[in-house]
């Protein structure tokens, strides 16, 4: 089930070669029964040429088919050694070739899936999007998607393989000695069955041990980096020294056991083969003659050769897949939920800076929204017309829905009833059709370990954007000046997180990388917030230099800013109580008046 759930996430091209090579694998088994045989024929002569005597019967007549009937006995000897040691190793090597081949073309099927999967996870609405954590989704996207495909999809070709050796050695023993394989399968399969047994369902649960805490020490990292400056005053580094400590040692501990099982497996298997070997010698020493006893404990010999291996893999395979399906279960899992999601990059969308037929109007229409997890709505009957070049500024208390507002406008969240239209259409189709046309600045600004060119054109080559357009965005937003000061210009690295630079200086950069495709609708989450006065001030004027032009909507913490706005709404409870200008709203709403007073704005 698991197997067949791992294969389906192939494609129908790639399953057929991945079946082709298994059907590969399935037909070189024939040279181990070649190569066998020729050991049986090497052993049979040896007996015939010790007793001085003459090749009869089967053997005769092999030794005809071969050419090899009048040469002497020494170099027949010779020839069908030669022979059967190079059937073993053409074997070995094709099969190296298939293996090798099989696990580099799984590798580029992992890239694949794990690609789509990434598209479709960032198809999702925000609500979605927030059911796992980054670490979780870093762990699905890399190690989960390599041990579905590489570990769980090769070993079961590895599987069908070895297992088809097994069959194969098995029925060309019966032939030899029907009483002796039976004993020797009735042996070895208590072995293998009572393995399996104590090893299946705890290599389930050590992968998903090993997963569960694999995210959990990496989370312990990228919290403990985050927030460093918070932890720091507070001395609290120990603990998460103690919880990456605690979790990579029970990580450890449940990879040593792992690692472990195929070794403990490959002990009780070789002990079985060769209790079974002494049993077969003795009985064919007890019970035929001593050609016949020595032809075929040869034959039982290189078949055991030949199957002690395939045993051992076939064994270490079920334990490497129990596992995997331990590690990666949560990823197929998270494949399944997404599996009806349009992956979110169809084509690579071109960088635009022109919108031919946008228009920067939004309306939204009895709109409703509430979180999952919520036990009451966020928003509810809300009714807002936003004309073509309008600045509004939307205020409330801290959970009155300003934010959440803002992402369903944006198509980041889906309302549960009502409508949203921008330009006519709804928010996702008029991104898909006018990418560019609606930018965003949030209050808290991301900042790659890239140069300023590539922080700038975030979400496009930056080699497909000409420098003039970046300067000009660099300059609206207030920062070509220290731009250009720096060695390397826009080529200038800003360090992880934009250690860099100043809080100011990466709220700027964040409004550049915004008006970089000139947007027609742009949606302001207090973009000035980490400002000095007089900077606030110059890109405050910037930005206002875009009215008429823009259609702006801003999430306004600070007064100043809804006083410079045409219109305020004003949000409490997850309902409009009041909108118009900053002082009709200012006196119909006793709450935003008080504000205004305490900030003298009154």
């Amino acid at each position: 089930m698991v197997v067949r759930s791992c294969f389906a996430l192939l494609r129908f091209r790639d399953q057929r070669k991945i079946k082709l090579v298994a059907a590969g694998q399935t037909l070189l088994n024939f040279l181990d029964l070649l190569g066998i045989a020729l050991i049986g024929l090497i052993a049979s002569l040896a007996v015939t040429g010790i007793n001085s005597k003459t090749p009869e019967g089967l053997v005769s007549n092999l030794l005809e088919l071969l050419g090899l009937s009048s040469i002497s006995f020494q170099w027949q000897a010779a020839i069908l050694a030669f022979l059967a040691l190079t059937v073993f190793i053409t074997r070995t090597l094709i099969s190296m070739f298939f293996i090798r081949k099989t696990l580099f073309f799984l590798g580029k099927c992992a890239a694949e899936i794990a690609a789509d999967l990434f598209g479709k996870i960032l198809a999702r609405p925000l609500t979605e999007l927030n059911k796992h954590s980054f670490q979780q989704y870093l762990y699905f996207l890399t190690t989960g998607i390599e041990t579905l495909t590489t570990r769980i999809i090769g070993t079961s070709v590895t599987l069908v393989s070895d297992t088809t050796l097994l069959i194969i050695i098995l029925v060309a023993l019966f032939y030899v000695s029907l009483p002796m394989t039976i004993v020797a399968i009735i042996l070895v399969g208590i072995m293998s069955w009572a393995l399996h047994h104590l090893t299946t369902a705890r290599a389930k649960f050590l992968g998903k041990t090993y997963s569960d805490l694999d995210i959990v020490s990496r989370e312990s990292v990228v919290d403990a980096l985050t927030a460093f400056k918070e932890i720091s005053p507070k001395a609290g580094f120990a603990h998460y020294e103690s919880e990456f400590r605690r979790s990579r040692s029970k990580v450890s501990r449940a990879l040593a056991e792992s690692t472990f099982m195929p070794y403990m497996g490959k002990y009780v298997i070789e002990t079985s083969l060769m209790i079974v070997a002494f049993l077969v010698a003795g009985a064919l020493f007890l019970f035929t003659d001593a050609l016949n006893a020595i032809t075929a404990l040869s034959i039982f010999m290189a078949a055991g050769a030949r199957l002690a291996p395939a045993v051992l893999r076939i064994q270490q395979g079920f334990v490497r897949l129990n596992n995997s399906w331990g590690i990666a279960g949560s990823t197929l899992a998270l494949i399944d939920e997404v599996k009806s999601i349009s992956s979110v990059v169809e084509e690579m969308k071109k960088f635009a800076d022109s919108h031919l037929g946008f228009t920067p109007k939004i309306e939204l229409n009895n709109v409703a929204f509430k979180y999952p997890l919520s036990n009451t709505q966020t928003l509810s009957s809300i009714n807002i017309l936003i004309n073509s070049g309008e600045s509004v500024a939307l205020v409330g208390p801290s959970g009155s829905g300003k934010t959440s507002l803002c992402d369903l406008m944006m198509g980041l969240l889906i309302p549960d009833a009502g409508d949203i239209s921008i330009s006519g259409v709804r928010a996702k189709e008029a991104i898909a059709k006018w990418p560019g046309a609606i930018g965003y600045v949030p209050q808290d600004i991301y900042i790659s370990n890239a140069t300023v060119a590539q922080n700038i054109a975030l979400g496009f080559p930056a080699n497909e954007i000409s420098e003039e357009n970046i300067w000009q965005a660099l300059k609206k937003a207030q920062i070509a000046e220290f731009i250009s000061s720096l060695e390397d210009g826009l080529f200038t690295k800003l360090g992880d997180r934009g250690i860099k630079l100043s809080g100011g200086q990466r709220q700027r950069i964040g409004i550049a990388r915004a008006l970089l495709t000139k947007p027609k609708i742009l949606f302001l989450d207090e973009a000035t917030s980490a400002l000095d006065g007089q900077t606030e001030n110059e890109v405050a004027e910037a930005i206002n230099a875009l009215k008429g032009e823009v259609t702006l909507i801003s999430i306004a913490h600070r007064l100043s800013t809804a006083k410079r706005a045409d219109r305020v709404i004003y949000l409490e409870a997850g309902t409009v109580l009041a909108q118009g200008s900053f002082e009709e709203v200012k006196s119909s709403v006793p709450n935003f008046q008080k504000q205004a007073e305490l900030m003298d704005l009154g």
